[in-house]
């Protein structure tokens, strides 16, 4: 069973933020970084010098790449990569690999240049990508208990509104996960209604 799992920027000065990279690196799994501290720096930049959107797109995806190039430095278990075939290897290998998203490379998958696209359906893009089966976000915020739908989560603004989108048709299960559930992560990935909220494709 292939899992992708993003892992939310809002961990990057968290004090769980090693604990998730150790049991992260046991997977295996395809882990996806959010944009921390660095789409936070984009946003900003966008707001005082007023430039559109497709620039702010490829800066924001190239904050990703700084979260994930972190993320590695921390925990260098975790190898990296970039386009599909390499990350199917590490996989196929029995590793967990770190998805270090390329701006040039999305740019051709015609993905919306908006900041309704974060790294939360860059996520599901690449689990359909990859053929996963299953797509776990993992946040600093506490999910909804239960079966919850897409358009709630997005409501709640738990995902971002190109969530359901991105999603539509998805072939593979979604689980949510909150800060603290590191140390079920294992059992999980094997048992996931046992940890993990599910999350309804519509």
């Amino acid at each position: 069973m292939l899992w992708v799992v993003k892992l939310g920027g809002s961990f990057w000065a968290a004090d769980s933020l090693l604990s998730w990279l150790e049991v992260l690196a046991e997977g295996p799994v395809v882990v996806v970084p959010g944009g921390g501290v660095f789409a936070d720096a984009v946003r900003e930049a966008q707001q005082r010098w007023k430039f559109d959107d497709q620039l702010a797109h490829t800066l924001a995806i190239s904050a990703m790449h700084q979260y994930g190039l972190m993320l590695q430095g921390l925990c260098p278990k975790l190898q990296t990569g970039t386009p599909a075939n390499s990350l199917k290897t590490a996989i196929k290998k029995g590793k967990s690999v770190l998805w270090l998203p390329d701006a040039e490379q999305l740019a051709e998958q015609r993905i919306r240049a908006s900041w309704d696209v974060t790294s939360d359906s860059l996520a599901a893009w690449l689990a359909e990508q990859l053929g996963a089966q299953h797509l776990l976000l993992i946040k600093s915020a506490h999910p909804p208990t239960g079966s919850v739908s897409i358009t709630e989560l997005i409501r709640a603004e738990w995902v971002d509104k190109a969530f359901l989108e991105m999603t539509g048709g998805c072939r593979y299960q979604i689980w949510l996960s909150g800060p603290e559930q590191h140390t079920q992560f294992m059992a999980g990935l094997a048992k996931p209604h046992a940890v993990f909220s599910p999350a309804l494709c519509r």
